[in-house]
């Protein structure tokens, strides 16, 4: 198959600073003394929400070293197990992961530097960003100077990869190519076929790095985590910690090529130091729920605590999510169909909403809107932003009645304008 050469790709129109929008709702609480509603946030504030008990007893009796340091590479144990647990679903070029394919860094974002960084030591020069992405990711490669491509979505609404575009992004020499799956702030997971023909497609020395904090908690499925055969210059991300809804203490495992993630450990050493003494102990905590949670699935005992859990964790979601559509889909909205974690876009066309104003909407109304420019997601005949389906739902029907509010009475403006 020839592969074209002419690469054409869109760039996002304006940027966004999230930055500005956590100060103007800073001024809000300021000014009125009340707590912003973050309806695009990351709090987990619906009752029915909650961690798994065994893993927050886990995690309360974990050990700590407090006159030692500890490093990525002093992991091992947990390195191992993790190995163990993961090799069953994931294999690179049809080779099993053993503990010399893990390390254990302190969170995703940090994971996601220095896998870039040691990238980079590697000869890479430029990241083709696979939108939508985490937002963070454009001010990563800038600090790295790295040069970023952006390859919108085939379809906004899913997120669907463009893969002949990033195939065609990928195609000059010392290229990475980001994919964040599940699709960031969408919350549509990408199935195993669809990775697959994207690693077929690149050209053969582009590396393919996976973030793939949220992945676990799908929808449809009942694993924490799909089947996998991935290319051997492939990296992936992957949180426990964000899957239990726990965000004071983290953990992230990268996963992948052994030299390439020696390198890391060493960049991590020199460019963040040690990590916590209890790192160690956090990792096997979130590595403990894991293996209950794949054992409970693969012995089909459906009554197990891990599976239980993860029903209720839905139910309260699906709630959400329904509330959600019942006030936007009169208001033009279409949301997303999400398949995985907690997050939903809800898009509108430009047509019937030409505008939305994070900032003002923070300073002004005291509602966190995360609108599709912060996860490089725009699009010339769509708006979107995200819903964090963890709010309660009263919360939740509050900030959406203000939201609605304030695009009912633009929308009449404009028709007077026009009169």
């Amino acid at each position: 198959m020839q592969r074209r050469t002419t690469v054409v790709v869109d760039q996002p129109s304006e940027t966004a600073s999230f930055a500005d929008v956590m100060e103007a709702l800073q001024r809000y609480t300021d000014d009125t003394g009340m707590q912003p509603l973050m309806l695009g946030g990351w709090e987990v504030e619906h009752p029915a929400i909650v961690p798994p008990p065994d893993l927050l007893h886990h995690l309360s009796q974990r050990a700590f070293h407090l006159r030692r340091y500890t490093y990525a590479r002093d992991l091992r144990y947990a390195r191992d197990v993790a190995a163990e647990l993961l090799r069953v679903a994931l294999r690179f070029a049809g080779s099993s992961i053993t503990e010399q394919h893990v390390s254990i860094q302190q969170n995703s974002t940090q994971a996601l530097l220095l896998a870039l960084a040691a990238l980079k030591a590697r000869g890479a020069r430029r990241v083709v960003i696979a939108a939508p992405a985490y937002y963070a990711v454009e001010t990563i490669c800038r600090s790295l100077g790295l040069e970023t491509t952006i390859v919108p979505a085939a379809d906004f609404l899913t997120g669907a990869l463009d893969i002949p575009r990033l195939s065609d992004a990928a195609c000059l020499p010392g290229t990475v190519v980001l994919v964040t799956n599940p699709a960031f702030s969408l919350g549509v997971e990408y199935s195993p076929a669809d990775l697959s023909a994207l690693a077929t497609e690149l050209p053969k020395g582009a590396w393919l790095l996976l973030d793939e904090t949220r992945l676990g908690l799908s929808w449809r499925y009942e694993a924490p985590w799909y089947q996998g055969d991935l290319p051997t210059r492939a990296l992936v991300i992957r949180s426990p910690s964000k899957i239990f809804f726990i965000h004071g203490l983290k953990v992230s495992l990268l996963i992948g090529d052994a030299a390439l993630l020696r390198e890391v450990e060493r960049l991590g050493e020199a460019l963040v130091g040690s990590l916590p003494g209890d790192a160690g102990s956090v990792a096997l905590a979130y590595l403990a729920a894991w293996r209950a949670w794949s054992d409970e699935v693969a012995s089909g005992t459906a009554a197990g605590p891990m599976r239980r859990w993860r029903r209720t964790v839905l139910a309260a979601l699906r709630e959400n999510l329904t509330a959600a559509e019942a006030v936007l889909a009169p208001m033009g909205f279409t949301l997303s169909p999400v398949d995985s974690g907690p997050y939903v876009l809800a898009a509108v066309s430009r047509e019937r909403l030409p505008h939305l104003d994070p900032s003002d909407t923070a300073r002004q109304l005291g509602v966190l809107l995360m609108d599709a420019r912060h996860f490089l997601h725009e699009h010339p005949d769509w708006l979107g932003f995200r819903i964090n389906l963890c709010c309660t739902s009263q919360r939740q029907a509050e900030a959406l009645a203000r939201l609605r509010g304030r695009w009912q009475e633009a929308a009449r403006m404009q028709w007077r304008a026009g009169a």
